[in-house]
């Protein structure tokens, strides 16, 4: 019982030193409840914010010697709460359940059934909206794992000895059953909400990925790339056929025999180059189907008369009215979940649903696929202009493909003199993969930008990631970033 208070101070000292240390590592509960309350909104008076887990954690860079700064949290349904930064001193904030008053809904000025509010979401989106130019400042995380149900294949007839039955068995061996990974950046990407408008500067990235399991890939390409540089004529194309399923790859697709002129310098800064377009394209991907123009470029909005809205609940976030409608399909849709709409200016700040049925479930001989989840949180934030922007975006989904048919692959030269075809290798193809993906995108600041200053930007790969083996609570130490969940804490690397 002696030691009791020593922990306690500890405990209020390591709190005040992580503060001084200008990160606040937290956790959101509901006061009543004791549930931890996940996407609520975390900001800075000057500015910066971030988006706690679904876990209700978060982890923000402040600057407690800062006293004219004040952290603000917010989420729809409770009471905002509001601290100037010295009076921050704990790593447990409770937010309060907001009373709404009868009243309250009556005396809303703008008292609108579901399809007049369906409506009035989709006009003067321009007013409702950042849509020109911006720098946002982005927290980016990729989770995913793939598992091979099934793979096997059957050598029916080969002319090229060195693909033998025995060189597949030995090779489809040594192909890793399961694999995980977890990917993480840190940059700013600067645009609009156009496709061709964006451009991404890489600050810092993490990979936590077993890297033998991605060598062994690597090395059975180099293998087949080596035998394909011996079997495979320089002017070879392939035409690969599968019943009367057919399509032809050039040789130079699948064996990279060109000469390799570039330097140690050039093929390191062309990885850095390669990595900044991977990532811009996978981010870039997310962002821009969110508007067309002058309307929100949702699915789920344009085909609206496939579902059934019903508003369930009336509430706030701050001091904004906000309504919630409900929907779930009319018929053959595929979705149900929540729209959240600012009552006042008639603007969607949040959607989430969740499929409750297959998106897509086919097979026809021997092919098949299945995406069987699919689960969207899209949310924004009032910014400065009292425009909303995007804040979070979470898109989770896990499909399953699969093949098993006959399969000819053929490699054919019109160059060489004599047979048209040079080698063939006739096989039975048996794979069953099931893939699950994450997509996590946090926007702590979005800045208005010049169009000249954008056009100014010149995008260069700058970095390439770290890879660990084992999740690293000090690699983000000093930066913002939305807290990872317990999955991710636990990530190891089994040796």
């Amino acid at each position: 019982m002696k030691t009791t208070p020593n922990l306690l101070f500890c405990f209020f000292l390591l709190i005040n030193f992580s503060m001084r240390g200008q990160e606040l590592n937290a956790i959101i509960l509901d006061s009543l409840k004791q549930n931890p309350i996940p996407f609520a909104s975390i900001y800075l008076k000057s500015g910066s914010g971030v988006v706690s887990n679904e876990e209700g954690r978060f982890r923000l860079q402040v600057d407690a010697s800062e006293t004219t700064d004040s952290l603000f949290i917010s989420c729809m349904g409770y009471e905002t709460l509001g601290l100037s930064l010295p009076q921050v001193k704990d790593s447990i904030f409770y937010l309060t359940p907001k009373a709404i008053e009868l009243n309250s809904v009556i005396l809303s000025n703008k008292q609108l059934d579901v399809k007049q509010i369906l409506k009035e979401i989709q006009k003067d989106i321009p007013q409702k909206y950042e849509l020109g130019l911006s720098k946002k400042k982005v927290f980016f995380r990729e989770t995913g794992s793939q598992r091979f149900k099934s793979l096997g294949v059957k050598i029916k007839k080969t002319s090229i000895p060195e693909f033998n039955q025995g060189f597949w068995d030995a090779t489809l061996s040594k192909v890793p059953r399961y694999n995980e990974w977890y990917f993480e950046l840190l940059g700013n990407l600067s645009g609009d909400y156009t496709k061709e408008s964006q451009k991404l500067e890489l600050l810092r990235a993490l990979e936590l990925e077993d890297k033998e399991k991605s060598a062994i890939f690597e090395n059975i390409e180099k293998l087949f790339d080596t035998l394909l540089k011996e079997n495979v004529k320089t002017d070879s194309y392939f035409k690969v056929r599968s019943g009367i399923i057919g399509g032809k790859v050039e040789a130079d697709e699948i064996n990279s025999s060109a000469k390799d002129t570039l330097t140690a310098e050039q093929k390191v800064q062309k990885k850095k180059d390669d990595f900044l377009k991977w990532r811009k394209r996978v981010i870039r991907n997310l962002i821009v189907g969110l508007f067309d123009e002058d309307e929100l470029d949702l699915t789920l909005l344009k085909k609206a008369s496939k579902y059934t809205f019903t508003q369930t609940d009336f509430t706030y976030i701050g001091d904004t009215p906000v309504y919630i409608l409900d929907f779930e399909p009319d018929g053959n849709a595929d979705f149900k979940g929540k729209l959240f709409v600012d009552a006042d200016r008639l603007a969607l700040i949040r959607l989430e649903y969740k499929n409750i049925q297959n998106i897509r479930d086919f097979s026809l001989l021997g092919v098949s696929f299945k995406e069987d989840l699919r689960e969207v949180v899209i949310q924004f934030k009032k910014t400065t202009s009292e425009k909303y922007s995007l804040e979070y975006l979470d898109i989770n989904s896990s499909f399953e493909g699969g093949f098993d048919r006959s399969l000819v692959i053929t490699e054919k030269n019109k160059v060489v003199k004599g047979r048209n075809k040079q080698n063939q290798m006739k096989m039975d193809l048996n794979v069953v993969n099931r893939n699950t993906q994450r997509y996590q995108l946090v926007v702590f600041e979005t800045t208005p930008l010049d169009e000249d200053v954008f056009k100014a930007l010149e995008e260069k790969g700058e970095i390439l990631p770290v890879n660990k083996t084992t999740y690293d609570p000090e690699f983000w130490k000093n930066y913002s970033i939305i807290e990872p969940n317990t999955a991710i804490k636990a990530f190891r690397v089994e040796k």
